[in-house]
């Protein structure tokens, strides 16, 4: 079984636009200025991942999503970029409980935490979802 996946970009009106895997494997991966037309902004990305059946999309298997901030120059903001992966490091392997001090501390980092990690991985709306399953598979939606 082959596996695909296309790269979109969800726009607050829940309109999706396809982006070239080059173009983002360059701006994530390699940090490359690569998206210019979204410079200084945050973006909601959702990456589907699908069986392929004659080189064309079949079944979905998920669609993952994150929201990541672009430079001014259209590269990834890494410090963003770590603040994230820390985020969800701290999911797997959560902190050991912090030694007790002598005055009443109540920590709330794992509270905060949650909410930034609510941030940067937002939810997909009803509608930008089928707008995916329709660029991926036309009409038959």
């Amino acid at each position: 079984m082959s596996i695909g996946h296309r790269v979109f970009i969800v726009h607050s009106d829940d309109s999706v636009e396809h982006i070239s895997q080059k173009a983002f494997e360059g701006f994530f991966s390699r940090n490359e200025p690569s998206l210019k037309k979204f410079a200084g902004s945050n973006i909601h990305i959702a990456m589907a991942f699908y069986t392929l059946k004659e080189r064309k999309p079949d079944q979905i298997i998920r669609i993952d999503n994150m929201r990541l901030t672009v430079n001014t120059d259209g590269s990834l903001d890494e410090d963003r970029s770590s603040d994230a992966l820390r985020l969800a490091m701290n999911r797997v392997y959560p902190a050991e409980e912090r030694a007790e001090s002598m005055a009443p501390v109540i920590d709330a980092t794992a509270k905060f935490d949650e909410r930034r990690w609510e941030q940067y991985n937002p939810k997909l709306s009803g509608p930008a979802h089928k707008k995916i399953l329709k660029r991926l598979f036309g009409g038959n939606v």
